[in-house]
């Protein structure tokens, strides 16, 4: 059973977070968002089943050092998951009883054999109650509307198409730049030279977009670039960023775009929202959210909670 208290860890950790409900706590209170308290419980509960996935990977789960990131990772994730929820709750998304139960319904053929017991045997002995772990999935769920609400109703956004070719010297950068003056081919020269991964396909970035609190951008220098061109136009003096030296052709600008009028067009863009939309959407809340962590960060915490100090404990009272 040990083995399957581990997979629960990682499923929580991975797929649903096992995240605090935001009850509102006035006392034992790790951290308010927005006035919302998430409680010292639930950081204890979820720092304990951190313990545990990181115990599953084999890494020392007694090290200070260990038991302190892991502590503050769990906060720094609790608080952003209460700031989707509440962004969520905004939308007015919901999740039913009923969808609960589907999920773990689909959790026990598919992870337990068809068998509820070994699913709440394996809640129990992660240190959870039933009612505790269907409150995380139900979160889990309303994540997976929140997503599929960014994608469906997306942000309208501006948007520039391009290509570019990355190498790692501005010297190297003009003397491309000198053949594209010389008359040869954008494409050609970034199969040859760009260090990208996007070299195959001739520097072709496909459309990003330059605004916007869902949508994935691209490096503050590389945006700034690209907004300093004309359609049809290249870079005539590298642009430097963290990646190296940038030659930037942009084939087109649109602004104000409704990312669903023309989503195959826009593919790229409603991509990256997908697959990080809700990372980005929690970043931009975090900016303007007001968030208090009431307890001290250094601090190392008390753990692993094992079989062998719990019965300890429960013997001593």
């Amino acid at each position: 059973m040990k083995k399957k208290v581990a997979v629960l860890a990682l499923s929580a950790f991975l797929l649903t977070g096992l995240f605090g409900c935001g009850d509102k706590v006035p006392d034992g209170t790790a951290a308010t968002v927005n006035g919302v308290a998430i409680s010292q419980e639930e950081l204890d509960i979820n720092y304990q089943q951190f313990l545990q996935l990181y115990e599953f990977y084999g890494i020392d789960v007694t090290a200070d050092d260990v038991k302190l990131e892991a502590r503050n990772s769990m906060l720094e994730t609790m608080i952003t998951q209460e700031l989707l929820m509440q962004e969520a709750e905004k939308r007015e998304i919901t999740v039913t009883d009923e969808e609960v139960e589907e999920y773990l319904t689909d959790m026990v053929n598919n992870q337990y054999g068809g068998s509820r017991e070994e699913l709440e045997t394996a809640v129990e002995e992660a240190g959870m109650t039933m009612d505790y772990y269907k409150e995380a999935q139900r979160e889990e769920l309303m994540m997976t509307k929140l997503n599929a609400d960014l994608v469906n109703h997306p942000e309208t956004v501006d948007v520039i198409k391009a290509r570019h070719i990355l190498v790692a010297s501005e010297e190297e950068a003009n003397e491309i730049i000198a053949k594209l003056d010389n008359g040869e081919d954008f494409a050609v020269l970034a199969k040859e030279y760009s260090l990208d991964g996007s070299a195959a396909d001739g520097g072709d970035l496909g459309y990003f977009a330059t605004n916007g609190v869902t949508t994935s951008k691209m490096v503050d220098e590389f945006t700034a670039g690209a907004q300093a061109l004309e359609v049809g136009e290249y870079s005539k003096t590298p642009v430097m960023s963290q990646f190296g030296y940038h030659i930037i052709l942009v084939e087109d600008k649109q602004d104000n775009v409704n990312l669903l009028e023309e989503a195959e067009k826009y593919n790229s863009v409603l991509e990256g929202i997908y697959r990080y939309g809700l990372n980005n959407l929690a970043s931009s809340l975090a900016e303007t959210a007001e968030i208090e962590v009431l307890i001290d960060t250094t601090v190392v915490p008390e753990g692993p909670v094992t079989e062998e100090n719990q019965t300890e404990e429960n013997t001593a009272e």
